[in-house]
């Protein structure tokens, strides 16, 4: 089947690389942000408690719509040509797009590190215009792809449909709402909207393209599979008007959190957590992503702290929107992005690394999440501190270890990487 390929669907074939190096690369500066946060008194950091909202929105923004985005659409532009069989997408849309993400960031951090408060707006909204922009111009090629793969009755689970439609649109909505953040509760919905709506949709779908595409599992049968996206972002979109309803005064605290809990059990239960389980822990135990697979039962953890009573939030809006980024969103995507780079490799699933120590990282990340919920404290007044170490910590400890893997596969390592990824029939099947 390899033989039906031309040259244009595979060129771009490798290009998973360069975005997951601005990845990587985006994260020193991010963290940078955070640390500067977190330090100085300026009227927006971390030791104020005016624009908090505000805050938490840009960075959780930096996260989705930056450097945790490029992982995923360096996936996209290297698989998606040759599962689709189609040059829908060239070069200089992955060029046009590193360069853009790149200069969005970089804005929106540097109108940070500026320490003026009406200068870091502008500089937020030029930086998430440009963000949003690199982000719908790729929608074209993927609708492209889209209706090609229908007029080829290729099947690709419209999974297209992503790139095409829910992230263009759900960056158009995130800038919007900051845009007209001054209107009562659009902030709040436009948070809500980027986290539970557009990243957990994100999440939920390359947990069921791993499973049930690349493994084969079944764990959902393939017509229950838009259902089970569709239920979920109805739920989603329903926990973001309660947001907004709650801000006005509409709706119960209680109602809100309740809401913001049923896409996440919602998630988990339909992915079929327990027999997953059986076929990853059973008598005979089948390979697969432990990153992806923990990233399913996070979303049950998500879930129960939307509804834990007094939860704190600390310094955060909202810790369990952080929660579903640190864990579920980042080890699905970072995990489907690993298990692609080593299908280049034509590396047997049977012999790749668990990437545990990848898992007790993160662990540590999320662990501090809870502790700060649970108001654990360790060493009196510098707690937050200790908190915070912890979470730079797991970050930077998963970025390292991230790097090493491509430096090591692709520089140390003897084996030969391959321009079609082993079993890519998997996501045409």
């Amino acid at each position: 089947m390899a033989g039906r390929f031309k040259v244009p669907f595979s060129g771009l074939s490798g290009s998973y690389i360069p975005h997951f190096a601005s990845s990587m690369i985006m994260i020193i500066p991010f963290m940078l942000t955070v640390t500067w946060l977190s330090a100085t008194n300026s009227d927006y950091s971390f030791r104020q408690n005016n624009y908090r909202l505000e805050i938490a929105f840009i960075l959780t923004a930096l996260i989705s719509l930056g450097w945790l985005m490029s992982v995923l659409i360096g996936m996209i532009f290297d698989l998606f040509p040759i599962t689709h069989d189609s040059d829908a997408y060239t070069h200089t849309h992955s060029n046009q797009y590193l360069l853009v993400n790149i200069i969005g960031q970089v804005l929106i951090m540097g109108g940070i590190f500026s320490n003026n408060l009406t200068l870091m707006f502008e500089m937020v909204t030029v930086g998430l215009v440009l963000l949003t922009w690199g982000l719908i111009s790729i929608a074209w090629p993927s609708w492209k792809l889209h209706i090609e793969s229908k007029q080829k009755q290729i099947n690709c689970g419209n999974i297209a449909l992503i790139p095409a439609l829910l992230i263009p649109v759900s960056s158009l909505v995130v800038l919007g709402c900051w845009i007209f953040r001054k209107e009562t509760g659009l902030l709040e919905f436009g948070f809500s909207f980027n986290v539970v709506v557009q990243m957990g949709t994100i999440a939920l779908s390359l947990i069921l393209a791993h499973f049930n595409r690349r493994l084969s599992w079944g764990l959902v049968k393939f017509s229950d599979f838009r259902p089970v996206v569709a239920i979920y972002l109805v739920l989603a979109l329903g926990h973001c008007f309660s947001v907004i309803m709650y801000e006005r005064g509409q709706v119960t605290e209680d109602l809100a959190n309740i809401s913001q809990s049923l896409p996440f059990f919602w998630a988990f239960i339909s992915t079929r957590p327990v027999k997953m389980l059986r076929k990853a822990v059973g008598k005979n135990p089948q390979p697969h992503s432990a990153l992806i697979g923990s990233a399913q039962w996070y979303f049950l953890i998500v879930g129960v702290m939307s509804i834990l009573p007094d939860f704190d939030e600390g310094k955060f809006i909202n810790i369990s929107y952080v929660t579903l980024i640190f864990s579920t969103v980042m080890l699905s995507i970072w995990g489907s992005g690993i298990y692609l780079h080593k299908d280049h490799l034509h590396q047997s699933i049977h012999n790749r690394s668990k990437l545990y120590k990848m898992l007790v990282f993160n662990f540590i990340g999320v662990g501090s999440l809870f502790m700060i919920g649970f108001r654990i404290t360790i060493l009196g007044e510098d707690t937050d501190l200790v908190y915070y170490f912890m979470r730079n910590f797991a970050l930077t400890s998963m970025m390292i270890y991230m790097v090493i893997i491509l430096f090591k596969d692709l520089v140390l390592s003897l084996d030969t990487w391959h321009r079609i990824p082993m079993h890519y029939e998997r996501y045409t099947s």
